[in-house]
């Protein structure tokens, strides 16, 4: 990866952080004047990666981080960073990171099940030694999940997804997530369990 890339996507990456932290108190403070409540959503993810153009099989482990703010009736605005290996082995020869926005609508019935969909739009970097392939670029996922609504505003969800790198082939491919995430009200006191 060269200098430039490197501090693009460093760049790209603090560019997101910062857009959150400014974005987050902004919806708040609007929220809060108003009778309506901000509810956002942030957790963690597993996620496996199958995908490149090789018949191996294999398939590595990326974990990730995601956070969102709730718009309007189940739509949400947020950011999301996958990073990991994905092929088995060495993350040294295999790796992949991708990190972007993501906009989402989520609902649940029966006050126990949730479905949602959501889409990501960023960018990301990648270099195999198993596919021959290393480069950078645009990506999108769009990810269709089923969960459960646990206690305290936490949450599992299962989504499979595709991931799509049009500038490195090879990276394209269908990934499989599961997220455990708390989704509250205000900040993290007011759990929100629907």
């Amino acid at each position: 990866m060269s200098a430039l890339n490197r501090f693009a996507l460093s760049f790209g990456m603090g560019a997101l952080w910062f857009l959150s932290q400014w974005v987050q108190p902004a919806y708040a403070e609007y929220y809060q004047s108003s009778s309506t409540k901000s509810v956002g959503r942030w957790g963690i993810q597993a996620q496996r990666f199958k995908g490149g153009n090789t018949d191996s099989g294999t398939q590595g482990l990326m974990l990730g981080f995601r956070s969102s703010r709730y718009l309007y009736k189940g739509f949400s605005l947020g950011i999301e960073a996958v990073a990991g290996a994905p092929e088995d082995g060495s993350i040294v020869d295999n790796n992949l990171l991708y990190t972007g926005l993501t906009l989402g609508w989520d609902q649940s019935f029966f006050k126990i099940l949730t479905y949602e969909m959501n889409v990501l739009v960023g960018y990301g970097y990648g270099k195999s030694s198993n596919l021959g392939v290393s480069g950078d670029g645009f990506t999108i996922q769009p990810q269709l999940g089923l969960g459960f609504v646990l206690v305290n505003g936490y949450r599992i969800t299962f989504a499979p997804g595709y991931l799509y790198m049009p500038r490195t082939n090879g990276f394209s491919g269908f990934t499989f997530s599961i997220r455990f995430d708390r989704k509250s009200e205000d900040g993290p006191s007011k759990p929100v369990n629907n």
